[in-house]
């Protein structure tokens, strides 16, 4: 029984180490290479017709949609769907997006400020860091939730983007591959639900293939060939 018990615990210890080291690999790993967002402002887009209405949307996210990763702002995938609402109008992109910001910052300081624009069109993508701060379902559904509602007072054009999957096999490996996984479903069914509660736009990033490219330097971003790979599957009008 005693040497049960030893070779139980030496299989606990060797465990522990081999998850500790895991996830400490993908950390280093990150930020060693983490990229930074191109500064984002008001940008106003011209499409064929300049005498069309002005419509104003504004983006909310974290790095997903502050476009870390790509060299140009002009790459991120708020600025693609902005040309394409601006094939008929003119479009005033406003990207609220913050590097590192979860639920809880979203709804804290970006949520005001998108409310303050009075926009015709909004966006967000948010989660990501929820997931990877060991945040429970239960605040995120919490957070979400009361974002979606006060947003939906605006009259606008809302669309609810799923979190994609990130994090290329290079560093995200066994386990946390599969708990990033299930955790990435969870969360992304309070996303679906909320979308069809407040009856607003769902668009399903985590189902979009990723082609070859799809990962910036870092392993974990994607790259400009990613969003531009989400902004063809996200139709906005």
């Amino acid at each position: 029984m005693k040497k049960l018990l030893i070779i139980v615990l030496i299989l606990i210890l060797i465990t522990g180490i081999f998850l500790n080291r895991s996830y400490a690999y993908f950390y280093n790993f990150f930020n060693q290479n983490r990229l930074t967002a191109s500064p984002h402002e008001k940008i106003v887009i011209t499409g064929n017709n300049s005498e069309g209405r002005i419509i104003k949307y504004a983006a909310m996210g974290d790095s997903l949609t502050a476009g870390v990763g790509t060299a140009d702002y002009r790459d991120s995938y708020p600025f693609l769907l902005a040309n394409k609402l601006a094939s008929e109008n003119q479009v005033e992109l406003i990207n609220q997006a913050r590097a590192g910001d979860n639920s809880s910052e979203v709804l804290a300081v970006q949520l005001p400020q998108v409310l303050s624009l009075n926009p015709d069109v909004v966006t967000l993508l948010i989660g990501t860091n929820d997931i990877h701060n060991l945040k429970s379902l239960e605040e995120f559904n919490r957070n979400y939730t009361q974002i979606v509602s006060q947003l939906k007072k605006t009259g606008a054009k809302i669309y609810l983007l799923s979190i994609p999957y990130l994090g290329s096999s290079k560093i995200v490996s066994f386990p946390y591959n599969f708990l990033l996984d299930l955790r990435t479903k969870q969360f992304n069914g309070v996303i679906k639900k909320a979308a069809a509660d407040y009856g607003v736009f769902f668009v399903n990033l985590y189902a979009i293939n990723q082609p070859a490219g799809f990962y910036s330097a870092d392993q974990f971003h994607p790259s400009a060939e990613g969003y531009k790979t989400w902004a063809k599957e996200i139709n906005v009008n």
